[in-house]
């Protein structure tokens, strides 16, 4: 997901998972240059799925509320959409895709601020 661009407060070890990813897909992609094997980095940003009703941990409920709120429908992707947009990317062979407005949001702030990821923790805890 989107959190392998940059460490979230609040979601170290889903962070650290989604950073190896992203290192180990955009290595597998240079040992495989040479190959007709093509190797595609995802990081979509929130998609309409159950998974806020399945969160554990001390913030599991204040999850839970923001994927019930008016405005998941206005941030959150529908899967059958993002679905495509990774189809487009693998047939194109990109080495990354980025799918859904949050998520190149979290992309530009990773470029413009390397390293200040406890800002943009601070603005998304008061959500």
């Amino acid at each position: 997901g989107v959190v392998g661009l940059l460490g979230f407060a609040h979601n170290a070890s889903y962070s650290l998972t989604k950073g190896a990813v992203r290192a180990f897909t955009e290595a597998l992609r240079g040992e495989l240059v040479t190959t007709s094997i093509g190797v595609t980095a995802v990081f979509p940003g929130a998609i309409h799925t159950a998974i806020t009703d399945s969160a554990r941990g001390s913030r599991a409920e204040s999850i839970a509320k923001m994927g019930r709120s008016r405005f998941a429908p206005l941030v959150m992707r529908p899967p059958s959409s993002v679905a495509g947009k990774i189809v487009r990317a693998i047939e194109r062979d990109r080495g990354r895709v980025i799918v859904g407005p949050d998520a190149h949001l979290v992309s530009l702030w990773s470029r413009l601020a390397p390293g200040r990821s406890a800002q943009l923790g601070r603005l998304t805890s008061r959500i």
